[in-house]
């Protein structure tokens, strides 16, 4: 293990690999190219890191090393993606809200906090003893059965669950399709132990989106590898999704994550009757802000609107960019009437927030429509259509206005 460490540092392959092609860079980061440069440099690195790694994982190595050159590997390779994120993020518009900067001191990072596991495990001494090897480096939880797991991961949802395949009263398969079947849980990672199981099983488990399955008796080495192979992997995926979903100039969800969540909340208000209201918001005279100071004058407008927006939603609110200097919010347990406030609100504070454009002050106006879900039978796409009519009702009306939705040919200023 010495000798594969010591080779690793140095980079130095074992007998007959062929070393990996040298960069032609400089070793440390250039001085002048700032922020961007070092990112670049950090995502180059790790890459030839990973190959090193990966020429380590190909060598005669140990069973205790082959899996640590594998994670190694995969470690490199994400903090690769990470900078090249970071990267991209560093070329964001002048006033995004994702805009790099390096403080001028840098305070002390906060103790992470350890992964909740949840063991579930009939077998008392092999439940001890998945403790006892894990218990340093997690948060653990044990339950001795399948109904005890799934009410202790809806209650609380673990990062990960470690469930015995051959569990009493719900088995193993059943705690998985349940857990799959919540949105809480729905994407909580669940690995599965096993001393005897069929290939068809194997398959129905990984079917239903179980992480892994391992078969026992595990090694503590590998089953840590594993679990903290799984961890990283699904925070890589979150991160991911939150990308996915998030408009790069403003932060707010994009028109691809308030689609889906519309058809969620549409469903759920129909199914409770409760309210769900939808506020369109379209920015005034944005045109010759572009026109005069630049495109990128305009995106700063742009972002610097959806911050108000987003210092007025609740944590159930969504609100999201859905298109060009147009937004959009879905409030759910909102009537229009309360929706008719909000939007009131904001539109009070965009006429008194500026925005510095080469020494000059630019106003920031919007117009907004609001309209309420009116019956269960509703499509989706109605709620947002009503809403859109009334806001160019308060287009139409000078801008600068609120617009409720009455009903056809009836929307109006309240």
């Amino acid at each position: 293990m010495g000798h594969f460490l010591e080779d690793f540092r140095s980079g130095e392959e074992g007998p007959g690999r062929d070393p990996p092609k040298a960069s032609a860079r400089p070793r440390t980061p250039s001085s002048g190219g700032g922020l961007e440069l070092l990112c670049r440099e950090i995502a180059e690195r790790a890459r030839d890191l990973a190959s090193r790694a990966r020429l380590l994982g190909q060598a005669r190595l140990g069973p205790a090393q082959e899996p640590l050159a594998r994670l190694v590997e995969e470690d490199a390779r994400e903090l690769a993606l990470l900078a090249e994120d970071a990267f991209g993020r560093c070329r964001a518009p002048p006033g995004a809200p994702q805009r790099c900067s390096l403080p001028a001191e840098v305070p002390p990072l906060a103790e992470p906090a350890r992964p909740r596991l949840l063991v579930a495990e009939d077998d008392e001494e092999e439940r001890e003893a998945l403790v006892a090897a894990l218990e340093r480096d997690y948060e653990i939880v044990s339950v001795e059965a399948g109904e005890k797991a799934l009410k202790v991961a809806l209650r609380e949802p673990p990062d990960i669950v470690l469930l015995d395949l051959h569990i009493p009263g719900m088995d193993g398969i059943s705690v998985l399709e349940a857990l799959r079947a919540e949105p809480g849980t729905v994407e909580v990672p669940v690995m599965f132990l096993s001393g005897r199981a069929d290939d068809s099983t194997r398959v129905r488990a990984l079917e239903l989106g179980a992480a892994d399955f391992l078969q026992k008796p595990v090694s503590t080495g590998e089953l840590r590898a594993r679990i903290d192979r799984t961890l990283r992997l699904t925070r890589r995926q979150t991160q991911l999704h939150a990308l996915a979903q998030t408009d790069a100039l403003t932060g707010l969800a994009n028109l691809r994550a308030f689609r889906s969540r519309l058809e969620d909340e549409v469903r759920r208000a129909a199914r409770y009757g409760t309210a769900l209201t939808c506020v369109m918001a379209d920015m005034d005279y944005l045109k010759p802000v572009n026109d005069e100071f630049g495109h990128a004058a305009g995106d700063r407008a742009i972002a610097a609107v959806a911050e108000v927006i987003r210092g007025e939603l609740r944590t159930t609110d969504l609100g999201a960019r859905y298109g060009g200097d147009e937004f959009v919010l879905l409030l759910p347990h909102t009537t229009a009437a309360e929706g008719h406030v909000l939007a009131e609100r904001l539109c009070a504070r965009l006429k008194a927030t500026t925005l510095d454009a080469f020494g000059r002050q630019i106003s920031l106006h919007a117009s907004f429509g609001v309209a309420e879900m009116a019956g269960a039978a509703e499509p989706a796409g109605e709620l947002v259509r009503r809403a859109d009519d009334a806001l160019y009702t308060a287009k139409r009306a000078g801008r600068g206005q609120v617009a409720v939705y009455f009903g056809p040919s009836r929307a109006r200023l309240p």
